[in-house]
């Protein structure tokens, strides 16, 4: 991890870079300004750049965010792709326990749904044999 000094890499390398699957330089950010530029792998998800970011600063990854140019946040099963600066927000315990409660339920609706369709459809297959 390079603290402070950012490594300029122009459009066309950083295609090529994407392209080839290598490793590329991320700029992370803060409010202040620039908190650490580090080395990625653009097939690397975003859980495990949060957890290397928030380890860089000692502190628990559930308390940090990753935003993108649009100021959303990134989900932790996105791929970090060709993304080259990204901000970090820390959340405060209280509202990184919050978040982690909100994604759960998300996540517990996305999969009853998904449980729904699929009971749907092997009822209609059931219903076709007979």
């Amino acid at each position: 991890i390079n603290r402070g000094v950012p490594v300029l890499i122009s459009a066309q390398t950083m295609s090529a870079v994407m392209a080839s699957g290598h490793d590329f330089s991320l700029r992370v950010v803060g409010i202040s300004g620039e908190l650490c530029c580090m080395s990625v792998h653009p097939a690397w998800r975003v859980a495990k750049l949060r957890c290397l970011v928030a380890q860089t600063f000692g502190f628990p990854a559930a308390e940090l965010a990753l935003l993108d140019d649009s100021k959303t946040e990134l989900k932790d099963h996105s791929a970090v792709g060709e993304r080259r600066q990204l901000t970090a927000v820390r959340l405060s315990p209280s509202a990184a326990e919050q978040k982690a409660m909100e994604d759960r339920e998300f996540m517990g609706g996305l999969v009853l749904q998904r449980a729904r369709k699929l009971a749907s459809q092997e009822g209609r297959k059931i219903e076709s044999s007979t």
